[in-house]
């Protein structure tokens, strides 16, 4: 950066000071949508959690469609990468396979608002066009998930298996164990639960899928 095109100090507060109005509207509304329908929740109502002025959120988000999909962008945004993280990183593919189900499954329970969006269609009032981009985001990664299980077949680690309907099971029952920690009902898992059932899952499973 240049010394012409360098923020003053006033700038700078400015800038950091936007971006924390910004950072604490998108918490405030994931949180609302995580317990709350879309239709249910105002503009005010994300102000007030948030603790800033409901003028604020118009400067920032223009509507209410603006400041879900900016919401929504950012959920996607922190899925991809913790997602392309474990699957990405060190170790052998089994290994990376491993770490992207606990990773995946602690961003579900970690993100309420991400289980209404992928599987219980709690956000489906959103604008099309929002919805497909993340929805193909998600199918992005799903398929780069699909590679890293054909990577483990490759390399001996399990048996010859359909990587890419695995994927889809894996993804399905992830999500699936997820939803249930939405629940109020007889049918409702706490978040430990829900990890433990994961990790039971996941260790009969690569006994199983383990080549020999």
């Amino acid at each position: 950066m240049t010394e012409s095109t360098a923020l003053s100090p006033a700038a700078s507060r400015g800038a950091r000071r936007r971006e924390r109005t910004r950072a604490a509207a998108l918490d405030a509304a994931e949180s609302l949508l995580a317990d709350h329908a879309l239709a249910d929740i105002r503009m005010e109502d994300v102000a007030t959690k948030a603790g800033i002025a409901p003028a604020s959120l118009y400067t920032h988000f223009g509507t209410k469609s603006g400041l879900v999909a900016a919401t929504v962008d950012r959920l996607m945004d922190v899925s991809v990468d913790a997602l392309r993280i474990a699957y990405g990183g060190d170790g052998p593919p089994l290994a990376r396979v491993q770490a992207t189900g606990v990773a995946y499954i602690d961003l579900l329970l970690d993100h309420p608002a991400l289980i209404k969006f992928i599987v219980a269609g709690g956000l489906r009032e959103l604008d099309s066009d929002v919805e497909l981009a993340a929805i193909d985001r998600f199918a992005t990664v799903r398929a780069e998930f699909e590679q890293s299980i054909q990577a483990a077949i490759d390399a001996g680690e399990i048996r010859p298996i359909d990587a890419r309907q695995m994927s889809y099971f894996l993804f399905g029952a992830w999500n699936g164990v997820a939803e249930l920690t939405l629940h109020t009902d007889g049918l409702g898992l706490s978040r430990e639960d829900a990890r433990a059932a994961i990790w039971q899952a996941a260790s009969a499973l690569v006994r199983g899928l383990v080549a020999h």
